[in-house]
């Protein structure tokens, strides 16, 4: 059984994705934890009232989320109707990237799933705020976003855009193997820059991901950077109809140049596709 942890703030973006990734893996048995962090509302309330009161105030946010949280379950059910699916609500007062590394390592989380904005939806920010936060911090498992009220789409061609200087993780790549052999889709490696400027451990480690997708069919693309990483990436996006982006991410890495590169000016087709951030310590 597969175990996907989805955060939550009760929103219509975090709904959208928590829908798509139930018609995404509808085929499989999964157990869906659904998370919601209080911690900021903590935070603002605990300020303006004395300790005596702290409590109650703690507990009226657990009442509260609950209540939602039953809510979004029973929406859920009603809306997928998979009985192959269960789903249970988790609600906490730490903060969302301290709660989601420890549900991971508590439940043996296989992926994260987070849409791209939150409650407030800021047309001109590519990504909100905790969804970066979680993009930098997160441990353990990937993380796939889903853009803003996307219609779901069998994931028929997928991009796994990497420059092979890390190997990669068999646990981060485990979904991305399983959607592939599901749909009986198109793996397409692609590298920014020339075959023959590739180093021996970047030889290596391309060797080592093509093995670990050899029961997938692999295309293998060399493509010339352009003003930036992101309209590299957003180039090849278009024009091979990719349904599906994978990246690596490492704090040091070009992949993680994009999330810097964008997140208040939208990127293009591939703010339109979801993504799986693959995080490499």
């Amino acid at each position: 059984m597969k175990k996907i942890l989805i955060p939550t703030d009760f929103s219509n973006n975090a709904y959208a994705a928590l829908f798509y990734v139930v018609k995404l893996f509808s085929d499989e048995e999964v157990q869906f934890y659904l998370l919601h962090s209080f911690a900021d509302s903590v935070s603002a309330l605990t300020s303006r009232v004395d300790i005596g009161k702290s409590e109650k105030v703690l507990d009226n946010l657990y009442d509260n989320a609950d209540e939602e949280g039953t809510k979004l379950i029973h929406r859920i059910n009603l809306d997928s109707g998979n009985k192959s699916h269960s789903f249970e609500f988790i609600s906490t007062s730490m903060s969302l990237v301290r709660a989601t590394n420890k549900l991971i390592v508590k439940y043996g989380i296989d992926l994260v799933v987070m849409g791209t904005k939150g409650r407030t939806g800021a047309e001109d920010v590519l990504m909100g705020s905790n969804t970066i936060q979680v993009i930098k911090k997160i441990k353990n498992a990937p993380l796939l976003i889903v853009p803003h009220e996307i219609d779901f789409i069998i994931p028929s061609e997928i991009a796994f855009a990497t420059d092979y200087k890390e190997a990669f993780p068999t646990a981060g790549i485990a979904p991305v193997l399983t959607l592939a052999k599901t749909y009986q889709s198109t793996v397409h490696l692609v590298h920014i820059g020339e075959k023959a400027e590739m180093k021996n451990e970047q030889e290596q480690h391309l060797k080592l991901i093509k093995k670990k997708l050899s029961d997938c069919k692999v295309k293998t693309h060399w493509i010339e950077k352009e003003e930036s990483i992101a309209n590299s990436i957003d180039s090849f996006v278009i024009n091979e109809g990719i349904d599906l982006l994978v990246m690596v991410y490492h704090r040091y890495n070009a992949i993680a140049r994009i999330f810097r590169e964008a997140v208040v000016k939208k990127i293009g087709k591939t703010t339109s596709v979801p993504y799986i951030v693959i995080p490499i310590k």
